[in-house]
């Protein structure tokens, strides 16, 4: 069992920057959260804290039930997994995946029971006498996660591990996490600025912005209901779409006005507005660019023109330039084109589109929170980088301090 809780966590740094603000969540035992959001909004600082490499200004953490506010990190039973695979050059794969076993003094034959097993599950037994010199950037990586899993950790701890791959082998080693999950049944706390690495991988993910948690969800509730602005810019690609919309009453529901054409509020947001005391005038309506609906023909919907057509292999991606100036992006599944409609959409200067309206979202335009989802968290307001941005840390996760330069 390993279930790790944060109560109200804070880290504020001796210039009185703020990394994390008041984080709270509980992680279910073999759970696999993800902790995710652009650089600088403290994903890291809170993996560190959990990890016990960065101390905390206020609040309490837990791991099954015990307070770790005060506790070295080798007595939390915690295993990390960094960026850089921190792995020893002058030592065999073999070697690196004992070393910590070795330091806890784990008889012989139980290390080199260990490191077999991790080693097949790893699929890297072939390479145990090699030095990491040696090997690939997947294969260092497959290394650094065998070093954790030999351990027998309650909470595997992985921070933005596969962030230096390529395109190619990232995807190979998503599916090998999947896989290893389903191996070792434990409970994963991931960092990524990846969001397909957070959609694919996580149970939740933890959606973060200057410090503050934005939303907590499954990947299809932040995908179908973000609960503000940000999660909806941040998810998805190509991204949300977002138009300026007057919101009228029209008998029993709602509707908004794009361009003079009339489109009609879902009834779960409908009755989420009447629950409310006043609504805005004018909202912003979120369409994702898979659900503005094309009309291959060019005669029904809303005109705009064409800036920019990416063609995707199995979609088309079209830059469009609405009557108002706005632009806006439309995501087109080739197999639902007919030969002729694809080279007439190529060909075309003009592009004609209508919203479906059952996956409309609608925002506050001052605050950014959803107005369907309640207990929405506001968009906090941009503020600038700040020295804990510049931080740079080793491989065992401290802050490296710079030297000072001589006048």
């Amino acid at each position: 069992m390993a279930v790790v809780n944060l109560k109200n966590v804070k880290k504020q740094y001796e210039n009185g920057f703020v990394a994390v603000h008041d984080f709270s969540l509980d992680i279910d035992d073999e759970e696999f959260i993800v902790l995710v959001g652009p650089s600088g909004c403290g994903k890291s600082t809170t993996l560190r804290m959990i990890a016990g490499l960065e101390d905390i200004t206020s609040g309490e953490i837990s791991i099954n039930l015990k307070v770790v506010n005060d506790m070295e990190p080798k007595d939390r039973d915690i295993a990390m997994v960094f960026q850089n695979y921190a792995l020893y050059p002058h030592m065999s794969v073999y070697e690196n995946i004992a070393f910590g076993l070795r330091l806890r003094k784990v008889p012989h034959k139980e290390i080199h029971k260990r490191v077999l097993e991790a080693a097949e599950i790893l699929g890297i037994t072939e390479l145990l006498g090699r030095k990491p010199k040696q090997l690939s950037g997947g294969q260092r990586q497959r290394v650094a996660i065998g070093r954790a899993i030999v351990r027998v950790p309650k909470v595997f701890l992985m921070d933005e591990p596969l962030s230096n791959l390529d395109a190619k082998l990232r995807n190979q080693m998503r599916a090998e996490i999947i896989l290893l999950r389903q191996k070792i049944r434990t409970t994963f706390i991931y960092v990524t600025h990846d969001q397909t690495e957070a959609m694919t991988l996580g149970d939740r993910i933890v959606i973060m912005k200057d410090g503050y948690i934005m939303q907590v969800g499954t990947p299809q509730e932040l995908f179908n209901h973000p609960a503000n602005l940000f999660v909806a810019g941040f998810i998805g690609t190509p991204q949300m779409n977002f138009f300026d919309v007057p919101l009228t009453k029209e008998g029993d529901g709602y509707v908004v006005t794009l361009l003079q054409h009339k489109y009609h509020v879902p009834k779960y947001i409908c009755d989420e507005l009447d629950k409310k005391e006043s609504l805005p005038e004018r909202v912003t309506l979120g369409v994702r660019p898979e659900n503005l609906i094309v009309d291959p023909s060019g005669y029904d919907g809303i005109r705009a023109t064409i800036r920019v057509t990416e063609m995707m292999g199995s979609e088309l991606h079209i830059h469009a330039e609405c009557d108002d100036g706005k632009m806006v992006i439309l995501r087109v599944q080739i197999a639902d084109l007919s030969d002729a409609d694809q080279k007439r959409m190529i060909d075309s200067s003009e592009v004609m589109f209508s919203v479906r309206e059952r996956t409309m979202n609608l925002f506050d335009p001052k605050d950014g929170r959803n107005l369907a989802v309640p207990d929405a968290v506001p968009v906090p307001e941009d503020k600038p980088a700040a020295l804990p941005d510049d931080i740079q840390f080793d491989e065992k996760g401290k802050p490296i301090k710079k030297k000072k330069k001589k006048a």
